[in-house]
């Protein structure tokens, strides 16, 4: 398979992985500038009668529409194409640049606390994510999570469609005893294990690689409670009372007893942060200095316009979660400075710049070049609903020729797509969408603004 091109398109340089199910390959895109690198999946079917290539045909299609839908979430990589070749199935997915979560779980090393609520955070957004979108991971596991090197971000991958589609096959074709279980032993949970994966299975072995993270053993080292049977691990690391009862709850033996949700576990993830955030000091304080306080908290307001904007800037950083986040902090911050401070302990060591580099304006007085971008960014939020959704045929084909410059033919699918799926859709939201299928951050930029004047 090597070096062979598939689909007049994907050139393959080397496997990725191998095994029962299928294969996974690196390729290149021979049909984009700098034949960028992408992911390509192989499943070969165990027949070839008509009947059972029908099914998968159907099979196949379903969970790639169901991949396509997940890749619109910033962590999940996106689907660029899916074909058939030879009766066999291919899925071409993004390739994610960066290191797997494996090479930074070594043994014996322990993470902090503020590391370890930081993975749970984006990963149970995520989760959250696909588990309303019906679907179950069931291979959550170290070398499944990558931190993108772009911009420090964890990155979740291989949602097992291969497998999945293989399981449904064969019981298509009567093998009903036949039980194929997804899964890795160690981050496997026991319902999952007898083939009976539920969402909060996926909550299980998140919760599992938490408690590796803190304690630096790997999860066939853990030891089990001879009354309980459930895992004991707390006595192995120091952690604060409130992250570890998130933590234990999460790896709970019976799935009724665990949190039923990502969004269950992720706020009380998120409850757990607000107890720990920074307190005003209990001493007692002279009438002067507590006068000299409540001035100075009066004078330190954000307006509404900047908190919007804050807000905006850290959700690029960790997602759905920041609205919550900058509620809980901002009361407890008595300037700009210490605001940025108490943010930025939430963001690894690689957004931490970044993020203090876009929200230099806090402190920083605006140049009358910058107020005027604010003004002018005000301006384009608050356009009219009309003239957001006037799309001519003109703008149409706009969208399709500057798209098809930067991604290829496929530019005309997407748009078409994006048209149907949502009719009533504004010029705005068409933009964004499309923007969001441009694998380059900068030419996404650019085309935002060629095509909304941003």
């Amino acid at each position: 398979m090597i070096g062979k091109l598939l689909d007049g398109r994907y050139q393959v340089l080397q496997i990725l992985g191998a095994g029962g199910f299928g294969q996974t390959y690196i390729a290149q895109d021979t049909r984009r500038p700098g034949f960028p690198k992408c992911v390509v999946k192989h499943l070969k079917p165990i027949s070839d009668t008509p009947e059972f290539l029908e099914t998968g045909r159907r099979l196949f299609t379903s969970e790639a529409e169901t991949l396509e839908q997940l890749g619109n979430h910033d962590q999940i990589p996106r689907l660029l194409a899916y074909f058939e070749q030879d009766n066999q199935f291919f899925l071409v997915q993004e390739f994610i640049e960066g290191h797997t979560l494996k090479a930074e779980l070594l043994p014996g090393q322990r993470w902090s606390e503020e590391q370890v609520m930081q993975l749970l955070q984006q990963i149970l957004s995520i989760l959250s994510f696909i588990h309303n979108h019906k679907v179950i991971h069931r291979d959550i596991k170290p070398e499944n999570i990558i931190r993108r090197q772009q911009d420090g971000r964890f990155v979740l991958i291989d949602f097992g469609a291969v497998k999945q589609i293989q399981t449904q096959l064969l019981t298509v074709m009567g093998h009903t005893q036949t039980t194929i279980i997804i899964g890795t032993p160690g981050y496997m949970s026991t319902e999952q294990g007898q083939g009976k994966p539920r969402p909060n299975s996926d909550i299980y072995s998140l919760g599992i690689i938490g408690i590796q993270a803190l304690t630096g053993l790997h999860p066939n080292d853990f030891e089990e409670d001879v009354d309980t049977g459930e895992i004991s691990w707390q006595h192995r690391t120091q952690v604060s009372p409130l992250l570890a009862d998130v933590l234990s709850k999460m790896v709970l033996h019976h799935f009724k007893q665990r949190y039923q949700t990502a969004a269950e576990a992720l706020q009380a993830l998120l409850g757990t942060q607000e107890t720990l955030i920074e307190k005003p000091s209990t001493q007692p304080q002279s009438v002067a200095q507590s006068q000299q306080h409540v001035e100075h908290s009066a004078v330190f307001t954000l307006s509404s316009e900047t908190h919007n904007r804050l807000e905006k800037i850290l959700l690029e950083f960790i997602g759905p979660v920041a609205p919550r986040l900058l509620k809980q902090v901002a009361p407890s911050a008595s300037n700009p400075e210490e605001l940025i401070s108490k943010l930025q302990v939430h963001l690894t060591e690689n957004q931490k710049i970044d993020f203090r580099k876009k929200t230099i304006f806090l402190i920083e007085k605006p140049t009358v070049l910058q107020e005027i971008t604010i003004k002018s960014e005000t301006k384009s939020a608050n356009l009219s609903s009309q003239d957001n959704q006037l799309i001519t045929d003109s703008f149409i084909s706009q969208c399709e020729r500057e798209l098809t410059i930067l991604i290829g033919p496929i530019a005309t699918f997407l748009v078409k797509k994006a048209l149907k799926t949502s009719p009533q859709i504004s010029r705005i939201d068409l933009v964004k969408i499309l923007a969001s299928q441009i694998p380059d951050p900068q030419k996404a930029i650019q085309f935002k603004q060629q095509l909304s004047g941003e």
